[in-house]
């Protein structure tokens, strides 16, 4: 920035300005800074859609999984599928009510009867896909193991695709 000082009729003139090469300076790093601080806040984002989307399918396995194993380790009976069959719906009766495990469209929905109360298991963040309940103990023992084997997909989109990952569990009755 250069300053100018005239003198005319004794009075002084200051006139301060910017020069063009100034001005084109001061522009260039301005716009250095604005694709650096872009660049920073894009990667952020992707960052945190990465984490949502693992963190949802980690957590919504976990919490199918544990109801899973509490419900069919309180159970009196469970029903369906036949010994060695693959099914996509499970009964299982605790001795008041009878809890039925479906997949409907990508959600996993657990029914109470008599109650007539449902739940989506999944959160809106996950579909379900790929549900398999099958029986490796015989139906005629008190006893039975069942396996639920099921697909968590997020429905959160990022960069590199979406977070997918394969549950399995095996749980006996009491």
């Amino acid at each position: 920035m250069k300053i100018i000082r005239f003198k005319t009729n004794k009075k002084v003139i200051n006139q301060s300005g910017f020069s063009l090469i100034e001005l084109i300076l001061y522009l260039g790093i301005l716009s250095i800074l604005i694709v650096a601080l872009f660049q920073l806040l894009t990667s952020i984002f992707d960052i945190q859609l990465e984490s949502q989307s693992t963190s949802s399918v980690s957590q919504d396995g976990g919490f199918i999984l544990n109801r899973f194993e509490y419900d069919v380790g309180r159970a009196e009976s469970v029903s369906f599928p036949l010994l060695g069959d693959q099914g996509q719906s499970l009964e299982i009766f605790d001795g008041q009510n009878t809890y039925t495990y479906s997949l409907i469209g990508d959600n996993l929905i657990i029914s109470a009867t008599p109650s007539g109360t449902s739940e989506q298991l999944n959160s809106f963040n996950t579909k379900v896909t790929d549900v398999t309940f099958q029986t490796l103990s015989d139906s005629a023992q008190d006893l039975r193991t069942v396996t639920l084997t099921f697909t968590l997909e997020s429905l959160v989109r990022r960069r590199g695709g979406t977070e997918t990952d394969t549950f399995r569990t095996t749980v006996g009755t009491r």
